[in-house]
């Protein structure tokens, strides 16, 4: 039997792991990627990105005295340590004259928490009594109209981004289901339902898929940032082990776009040999960061999607422990009404995001998981407080790996092809 180590990690607990044997001869191959060092001081190598730009002007020549500066950072649920980035990068701002404040952009997330602004902007941050707005779309009146952008988005952007002199974002550049994380500093992070509403609409495309950054609703979110006007992009390549690997800062689309390549070089790879002979079974595993909800980790199932045969199981180990008063499953169970997957079902949930039955700030990540379940099966292996919600959604859940991974064999027989995609959250599949 071959043995391998399947990721079960939380943001709390790193480095843990599911064995798991698998029949000698059936693993076809392992996507794992070959991570480099950390960087040994992330404030500095901030710093030295916003004075060293992709694109654009040095912070230093963009900053001036009186000017309202406002730094556009990312929700709870992102990996850029935020916390270990502002002290350094506030300090430059008040030395050149300027007045920052902060903006939380977490689009249609429920506004952070005093401990959660806490968590994620640091103690000392906040005890300095900068002003701290979180993104709140239950407000329409926070939002100023800024035009349409040429795919009939209107973008109704939060006043203390709309009106600030100078603007400074934060992201984390990853692979979503969208293309590349990282490039919704404006729709979503800071602007009101309409827009974001709309902008989601083209999540339901076909070309809406992890890696095609050329995508309709990635192309929208660039131009919505071009015409607020974001001065300085900071992008940060975070490891699957919370480890800051790469910061690349700049204009904001053209160091977003280099920050992709740095991240391509790690985590995209060549599946060509499944192209014509796909996998019977997947199975990939939870990296540390954000690893708190399965509306988050489940985008491996989506990611890995390109490699599974249809009828084939993608198997996935994420322990999911919940977000304070969330379960681990929490928002999953707006698909509930469409289970079992199958296209009539399916076709039901578009007909509820058109008719906004559903909201698709949360429809752009649940649904592209369900739509992959209406042509394979998924399942889940999670901690064992987290299945009874996964049996009321519908979802097919257990607590053992080596259990689902049998019964998988079992079904495709004593030839199927494996893959294993540890993180699958992070890949990009290429067939």
């Amino acid at each position: 039997m071959t043995k391998i180590k399947v990721p079960f990690a939380t943001a709390e607990e790193t480095g843990v792991y599911l064995d798991l044997e698998v029949p000698d001869g059936n693993l076809v191959h392992s996507f794992v990627p070959a991570e480099p060092a950390k960087l040994p001081d992330v404030a500095s190598a901030v710093l030295y990105a916003a004075e060293h730009p992709v694109g654009g002007k040095p912070m230093s020549k963009v900053l001036r005295p009186g000017a309202r500066v406002v730094i556009i950072t990312e929700n709870q649920f992102r990996a850029a340590p935020t916390h270990l980035i502002l002290p350094s990068l506030l300090e430059s701002i008040r030395a050149a004259g300027a007045v920052p404040s902060i903006v939380i952009g977490n689009g249609k997330v429920p506004p952070l928490s005093p401990e959660e602004t806490e968590q994620k902007l640091g103690k000392q941050v906040v005890a300095s009594g900068i002003s701290v707005t979180c993104n709140d779309v239950s407000k329409p009146e926070n939002y100023v109209y800024m035009g349409t952008t040429t795919r009939g988005v209107p973008l109704f952007v939060h006043k203390e981004v709309a009106e600030a002199d100078i603007k400074i974002s934060i992201s984390t550049t990853q692979a979503t289901l969208w293309g590349y994380g990282g490039s919704g500093m404006i729709i979503p992070a800071v602007t009101g339902d309409e827009t974001i509403e709309m902008n989601h609409m083209f999540s339901l495309a076909d070309d809406c898929r992890p890696g095609n950054n050329a995508c309709h609703m990635q192309r929208d979110k660039y131009e919505a940032a071009r015409m607020v006007g974001v001065d300085l992009g900071i992008h940060v390549i975070v490891s699957n082990g919370f480890d800051v690997l790469n910061v690349i800062a700049g204009d904001f689309i053209q160091a977003h776009e280099a920050a992709i390549k740095v991240y391509e070089k790690l985590y995209r790879f060549n599946a060509t040999q499944f192209t014509g002979a796909p996998a019977d079974i997947v199975v990939t595993g939870s990296s540390a960061p954000t690893n708190h909800l399965f509306f988050h980790t489940g985008w491996a199932i989506v990611n890995c999607d390109p490699i599974c045969k249809d009828g084939g199981t993608i198997i996935q180990a994420t322990p999911c422990p919940g977000y304070g008063s969330w379960p681990g499953f929490a928002l999953m169970d707006l698909l509930k009404e469409y289970m079992p997957p199958s296209r009539e079902n399916n076709a039901k949930a578009l007909k509820a995001f058109y008719r906004k039955d559903r909201e698709l700030w949360a429809g752009c990540i649940w649904w592209k998981i369900y739509e992959v379940m209406t042509r394979k099966a998924a399942t889940i292996v999670t901690r064992k407080e987290n299945l009874e919600l996964c049996g009321a959604i519908g979802l097919n859940a257990t607590s053992s790996l080596q259990a689902a991974f049998d019964e998988a064999f079992e079904r495709h027989g004593p030839h199927a092809r494996v893959a294993f995609v540890p993180y699958g959250r992070y890949s990009v599949l290429d067939v």
